[in-house]
Order: structure tokens, then sequence, then C-alpha cells
């Protein structure tokens, strides 16, 4: 992975190295043709016949080659080509060099300055071409070897031996010396491409950040006008502090509230205290409770303002940054007609429960009225049978009357709890009963229900310990009768009243028309969703099976 990524960047400063040449090589060969057109226009005006002057333009044989650079270095489409491209027109110099050596008489006058030019196209190459270091040693060696081979083919070498190694050194010493210019330019481009390489990351990254930077800071003052669009927003009066409890933020609705009050309105950077000089040591000891830790306060407090009086819910609510409380809100809002209809509601309800309470005392007394006409009916009366049945329509009338009793005694109206009403309830039908002959035995959960339930559970009982005491002792005989509530779970419970007397009868039937109370007690069981076992050997046992209407209906959960 890491030789690719190497290589990769080779080539990218190979790309490079040879495109940063094209402007300097360009200005090289232009000049060469300006200096050898100027030099050659000179010779032909002032030296016309001089031997030298048929060498000097033999050299423009590689004009066409300079001319083609020069086309090349113009032409983009071209650049990416420049490598193949530079090393067919250098090997047609170094045809053009093996050329003019071969077909020259290098004995005379002016050969001189074929040597010359043969230095001088080998100093170009490394010079003007940024090929490839290798690839331009390569060529460098081809020219040489055009100039020896021509030297030779030209017998050169066996004319003067001195002559033909004195201007090969040369001509080697030239290859030498463009070499280490070529090694150098090389290195020293490297170390450049390096260097921008690193600088346009670093100022890439650079203009990332800043592209970020102005992002974040577009971002934060969208943010800030969105913070103060929304706090001005808000009918509540809102300000914000610092630290040293300077305002930093007035939201519009308090800003209009000092205009028609005639406070200051420019009181940014300004302390608290001094703008508001009525505020009392406890509420800057919750600004200072608010900054220590960090939670909410919300606190009641009632204020006099343009003579009127207002009740005010106050909050003061800590700002973070970076894990610390760096600023406090306070939001300030007018509850004072809250506070009116919520007094009204409460008033009412006041009313409500009171005039239910004298209802639920008015209609005790009625039906204590109407027990007590009962009464004075069953002693004007000497009709067993009709003594019975108001005896009946008494105990039943007291039972309905003492759910109102516990209605009018209970702080909920709406809930009568089950196991006093049915002790109270049994207690009264013992003693009217039995007198100290049977025993009454009671176990009762605690629970409340509704008087929906409460009413055809005491009627049920009523009905149920009534008979246990008026036929399950006959003689006077003692005995024992007991009351069971339990509680299955939120909704159903289960009621036990049983006895240890004479039992029921052979014919018992619940359907029967001769007994009134069995058939209410069946309507009453229905009424309730419930059911009911009997059982009677050993003394008569009613279980019934019945749900807490005030969970069914209402939904409301029991205590």
């Amino acid at each position: 992975m890491r030789d690719q990524k190497g290589n990769a960047l080779r080539k990218e400063f190979q790309e490079f190295f040879m495109i940063s040449s094209l402007p300097t090589m360009r200005i090289g060969l232009f000049l060469t043709i300006i200096l050898f057109t100027s030099f050659a226009i000179f010779n032909a005006i002032f030296f016309p016949d001089s031997p030298e002057r048929l060498f000097y333009n033999r050299f423009w044989i590689i004009s066409p080659v300079m001319i083609c650079l020069i086309a090349v270095s113009y032409i983009k489409p071209l650049h990416k080509f420049l490598h193949p491209i530079y090393i067919f027109l250098n090997l047609l110099i170094s045809i053009a060099i093996f050329y003019v050596g071969l077909y020259a008489d290098l004995s005379g006058h002016g050969s001189e300055y074929y040597y010359a030019w043969v230095m001088l196209v080998v100093i170009g190459l490394f010079t003007f071409f940024r090929m490839p270091f290798l690839t331009v040693a390569l060529i460098g060696l081809i020219q040489i070897t055009a100039f020896t081979l021509a030297n030779i083919l030209n017998h050169n070498l066996e004319k003067d031996p001195f002559y033909f190694f004195n201007n090969l050194f040369f001509v080697i010493s030239t290859y030498s010396i463009g070499f280490m210019m070529a090694y150098m330019f090389k290195s020293l481009n490297w170390k450049n491409f390096l260097h921008q390489k690193a600088l346009s990351k670093n100022n890439l990254q650079l203009l990332l950040e800043i592209k970020e930077r102005k992002h974040a800071v577009d971002a934060f003052q969208r943010s800030e006008i969105q913070y103060h669009d929304t706090l001005d927003s808000i009918p509540d009066w809102i300000y914000v502090i610092d630290r040293e409890y300077h305002i930093v933020i007035l939201n519009s609705a308090l800003k209009e509230a000092h205009v028609e009050n005639g406070m200051p309105v420019d009181v940014i950077g300004r302390p608290v205290s001094e703008v508001y000089p009525f505020m009392t040591s406890i509420s800057m000891e919750e600004f200072q409770h608010v900054f220590d830790h960090g939670k909410m306060m919300v606190t009641e407090q009632t204020m006099r303002l343009s003579d009127n009086e207002l009740y005010m819910e106050i909050r003061k609510v800590p700002i973070y940054k970076d894990h610390h409380v760096i600023q406090v809100m306070t939001i300030i809002r007018d509850r004072s007609k809250e506070r009116e209809v919520e007094e009204l509601k409460q008033r009412n309800a006041e009313q409500k429960e009171i005039m239910l309470r004298e209802i639920h005392h008015r209609v005790k007394n009625n039906l204590a009225i109407v027990i007590s006409l009962l009464n004075l009916q069953l002693r004007n009366n000497e009709d067993s049978g009709l003594q019975r049945i108001i005896r009946d329509i008494e105990m039943r009338i007291r039972s309905m009357a003492l759910i109102h009793e516990h209605l009018y005694r209970s702080e909920n109206l709406d809930r009568i709890p089950l196991d006093k009403y049915i002790e109270s309830l049994a207690t009264i039908i013992s003693g009217t009963f039995s007198g100290h002959r049977v025993n009454l035995v009671t176990s009762l959960v605690t629970t409340d229900v509704s008087i929906e339930t409460a009413l055809p559970i005491g009627l049920i009982v009523n009905e149920l310990l009534t008979n246990a005491f008026k036929y399950a002792f006959p003689h006077q005989q003692h005995g024992e009768v007991q009351v069971y509530l339990i509680k299955e779970d939120e909704e159903w419970f289960t009621l036990i009243v049983k006895d240890n007397g004479i039992g029921l009868p052979d014919l018992f039937s619940m359907d029967s028309e001769k007994s009134l109370g069995m058939f209410i007690i069946k309507l009453l069981v229905e009424q309730l969703d419930g059911s009911i076992d009997i059982a009677g050997r050993n003394g008569a046992s009613f279980t019934i099976r019945f749900k807490n209407l005030l969970i069914k209906r209402q939904n409301i959960p029991l205590n």
C-alpha cells in the first residue's frame, strides 16, 4: 500500500516537473533561435566568405526540432504526451549530430564549431528537458555516442588522435556537468514539490477550516437570532443574567413592561440589583443556588405594579456551557387570572361538596323519618304478618340510610369505606334481632367502593343477616354468624355470609316467588356482574363474588 502511494506520488511529481519546465524551455529555445539567427545574419553581412560559416549553417538542421518543441509547449492537449515526444525529438537531434559529423570535413577551418555545437546540445538537453533522470542520462549518452561514431567513421580518430580525444574530453566533461545539473534540478524540484504539496494540503485544510468556521459562525448567528426571536415571541417576562449578576438578555414582553411602568429599557450589562432595586436578598440567594447546584427553582410571589397586585410564578432556569452553569434565565409568568379561576373553582368545589353533604344528610334524615313512620305504623297494627313485612322494609331502608350517613361523614363523597359500612350494618342488625344469644364474627378487608357497589352489597348483607338471625337459630338457641370480605385483586372481591344454624330447607330456591329477599339478592348480584354460591348443610353459607363498579365504570385506583 505504501509502495503504491509512493509510486503515485513520484508519477505526480514527474508530471509536475515536466509541466513546470515548459516556460523555461520555451524561453531557452526562443533565445537560441534568436541568437543563431542574429549570428548567421552577422556572418553573412560581415564575413560572407569565411569557411566557418559552412559549419554554422549546417547546425540549422535541428531548427525544425526546436520549432516542434516550442509548438508542443503551447499545445495543452499534447502535454500529457510530453515524455514520448521529448524522447523522439531528442533522438532526432542525435541523428542530426551524427549526420553533421559524418559528412563534414573536421580537419578544416570551422570544425571547432561542431564540437561547441554538440556541447551546447548536451547542455540544452540537461537544462531544458525535465524528463525522468535516467531517460535524460540515456539520451545524453546516445548523443555522445553519435558524436563519437561520426568522428570515427569520418576518420578523424585516424587523422589526429589528439584532436579527437581532446574534443571528446570536452564533450564528456560537458555531459558530466549537465548530468550534475540535471540531478540538482531534480533534487531541488523534488523538495519544492513536496513543500508545495504540503503547503497545498495545509492550505486546503486551512480553507476547509475557514469554511467550517464560517458555517459555524453563520449557524451560531442564526441560532442567536432564532434564540432571541423565540424569547421575544413568549408573552412571559424573561431576562438572563451572567455569573456577575449582569443582565445579558431582555425579551420584548419585559421591555414593554419597562416602558409602561417608566423603567429604563437600556439595561444590558447593568447589575440586576440596580435595574430592580426592589429585588429581595432571598431572590439573590436563589440565583446563587441555581449557579451552584444547576437545578431549576420555581417560586411564587405577589407583586404590586401600577397599583395592581399581581400573582407571579417565577422560574429560575440554569443555562449550561461545557457542563457549567454560565447564565440563569428568569421567567416571570402572571398567574393572577389563573389563580382567580383556581380560587373560583375551589370555592365552587367546596360549595358543591357542602351541598352534596347537605343532600346526603337530608336524605339520611328523610329515610329516618320514613323509618319512624314505619315504627308508628308497626305499633298501631297487631297483624304479625304485616309487622314482619314492615320490619323487613325498615331494615332495608336503614341499610340505605346508613350509606348516606357514611357519605355525609366521609372525606371523599364518591367513595364509601365498604368494610366500615358492613361492620356498622351488621352491628345494627345483630342488636335488633339476636340480643346476646347469637355471636357476630366479622373479618373485613379495608377498601373503598362507589355508591353503585355499596348500595347493592348493603342490601345483600341486610337480607342475608336478617334471615340468619331470624331463621337459623329457632327456639332461642345460641349460635354464630360470620361475615367475611376478601379482596382478590383491584377489581374483584368475595363476600361470605354464613352461620352454624339449622341450614336451608330442602326445597330452598333462589327463584322461589315466596322469598322476596332471595329474589332481591339474585337481582342485586346480577347488577354487580357477580355470582353466588350457596351451601345449606351444617348451617347456611352464601359466597358472593362481585366487581367493584368504581373500577369498572370510572377506572379510579383504590386506596
